[in-house]
C-alpha cells in the first residue's frame, strides 16, 4: 500500500531562481518531487508544494509468526 507526505516551502523572489532550483534539486534528491509552484504577496514569494511516496509495507502474519518462534527458539535475531 502507497500513501503520499505533503509537504511545502517558502522562498523569497529576491534570493533569485538558483536558491529556488537549488533547494528543490536537494529535496528531489531524498524523494521529494514538484507538484506545484505558486506567486503570492505581490510576486514576493513563492510556494512550492511537494509530494514524497511512503511505502507501508503490510503485516504478513506467517512470516511474523515464524520470526517469533525462532526468537522463542534461539534461531532468530534478538
Amino acid at each position: 500500500m502507497n500513501k503520499w507526505e505533503h509537504k511545502f516551502l517558502v522562498f523569497d523572489a529576491e534570493n533569485g531562481p538558483k536558491n529556488v532550483i537549488d533547494n528543490l534539486n536537494t529535496e528531489g534528491e531524498i524523494g521529494w518531487e514538484l507538484t506545484t509552484i505558486i506567486s503570492v504577496g505581490g510576486g514576493n514569494h513563492m510556494i512550492a508544494f511537494l509530494k514524497r511516496q511512503i511505502d507501508i509495507k503490510m503485516p504478513d502474519p506467517t512470516e511474523d509468526k515464524k520470526a517469533d518462534i525462532a526468537k522463542l527458539w534461539g534461531g532468530g535475531e534478538e
